[in-house]
């Protein structure tokens, strides 16, 4: 697999201090961490150890980079996809689940967040401790300048007709094992929407159709121990795309 990377030129207001902060954020054990990578929201419970916080995420930023300089995810959604998860797989994880599905929109006044909240809080069960993150993820989004012009640039096609995001949500079993319930939501629009303001505006039903795709995995440190160094400089040089979301 190849993994060169080109700098993604990106107009969001991400800085370095951003940056800094959010990895900062990572190594808070004992506390619920929630950050945006680009169109990914990662949320790492409280048992999550720094270190295996600070991989899973170096990994997921790699895959989401490297796959979308391969692939359009408009018209090459599945090859994006398959690519994505082959490589975290070859970084560690082990992933089981379905390919996307589409999903109802119930309500005339939903918003892009409150649906995307919805359909990963379902996903994940309405009583797991992390589905308070994913609903507090969305909410500050909303009403977040930084987050919102982050997801929303990396979320919606050049077309402006699709967008795709990403729920990932990870903790450790009681044998001290790190898994993930990642959850992708894709929504596909018959006429081009803007991307200014879409993850708060009311979602228009003639015009929008929603897919849902979940998988649940473990990861396996040992094994992306070998690559991290490489991980790591590949990721050195590029642009910012990491927001502590301050939950």
């Amino acid at each position: 697999m190849n993994l060169t990377l080109r700098n993604l030129d990106m107009s969001t207001s991400i800085t370095k201090a951003d940056m800094d902060k959010a990895i900062e954020k990572l190594k808070k054990e004992g506390e619920d961490r929630v950050l945006m990578v680009a169109n990914t929201v990662c949320i790492f419970a409280p048992g999550v150890p720094a270190g295996v916080a600070e991989d899973v995420l170096a990994g997921m930023r790699l895959m989401n980079l490297s796959a979308n300089k391969k692939f359009d995810k408009e018209t090459q959604q599945r090859e994006w996809y398959n690519y994505y998860n082959d490589g975290l797989g070859k970084f560690g994880w082990t992933l089981t689940g379905a390919a996307h599905a589409e999903e109802a929109i119930d309500k005339e006044d939903t918003t892009a967040a409150a649906l995307a909240t919805r359909i990963v809080t379902v996903s994940l069960g309405h009583n797991h401790r992390l589905s308070r993150c994913v609903k507090r993820a969305f909410e500050v989004t909303v009403t977040s300048p930084k987050a919102q012009n982050l997801l929303e640039e990396s979320s919606l096609s050049v077309s402006g007709k699709s967008s795709t995001l990403q729920v990932a949500a990870c903790e450790m079993t009681p044998q001290g094992l790190p898994v993930m319930h990642m959850t992708s939501v894709q929504m596909s629009y018959d006429k081009a929407e803007k991307a200014h303001g879409s993850i708060g505006r009311k979602v228009d039903k003639s015009n929008t159709r929603v897919y849902r795709a979940s998988q649940q995995g473990s990861f396996s440190v040992r094994q992306f121990e070998a690559m991290r160094k490489a991980v790591t400089e590949k990721l050195a040089s590029q642009a910012n795309d990491i927001l502590d979301l301050d939950i």
